[in-house]
């Protein structure tokens, strides 16, 4: 089994200059896909089920319908998390009423369904349309990019923007999360052998 944590991989900064946010990943893929991603979801072009969380492509403003471990989800044809909350609340009703019947691992599944549909629900209840779209800032090319990726979040944390719709959104300029990544980077030992690039 190969140690995701200690692949050779890119940590990247985007920026969005409208927005005055950046968004610090990491992929061991081509970093191109990875803007391609974060612009589709923060575009509305790929939309989040208000049952399962995923990330699926718009269809004419509905999530489409969906498999989520083999059975269909009760979520598709219904409007996105970007849209509407109410399939996901009458959800979260119907897990907590049923709560009591279940004993074991299954009760404790349903817990955690719950806790993390009422964030997610929490998220998107004052949700406002993102401006702007994410460029690429700068790339950093090492081993143990996950690990980077996390000590830079660390480092970070004050600075996290809460209210954005997905994760490691950070409320700082360009130059800020580098510093962090390049602090990481020499925390780890990898500032020497890691190799920056600049996109222009």
């Amino acid at each position: 089994m190969i140690d995701f944590r200690h692949m050779y991989g890119a940590v990247y900064i985007l920026e969005n200059s409208k927005a005055q946010r950046v968004k610090i990943g990491m992929t061991i893929n081509n970093i191109t896909d990875r803007l391609g991603d974060v612009n589709d979801m923060w575009l509305g072009r790929k939309v989040t089920c208000q049952i399962c969380g995923g990330r699926i492509v718009n269809m004419g403003g509905h999530v489409p319908q969906h498999v989520v471990s083999g059975r269909g989800c009760p979520g598709g044809n219904a409007l996105p998390l970007e849209k509407d909350i109410a399939l996901a609340e009458s959800h979260v009703r119907d897990l907590k009423d049923r709560h009591g019947e279940l004993s074991g691992s299954v009760k404790g599944s349903v817990t955690r369904i719950v806790k993390t549909l009422e964030k997610r629900i929490e998220l998107y209840r004052h949700y406002g349309r993102p401006v702007g779209v994410w460029q690429f800032g700068i790339g950093f090319y090492t081993e143990c990019a996950e690990q980077v990726e996390l000590l830079s979040h660390e480092i970070l944390a004050e600075r996290l923007d809460k209210a954005a719709p997905f994760g490691e959104i950070f409320c700082c300029s360009v130059a800020e999360a580098t510093e962090a990544v390049e602090s990481a980077l020499s925390r780890l030992g990898l500032i020497d052998s890691a190799v920056k690039k600049v996109f222009s």
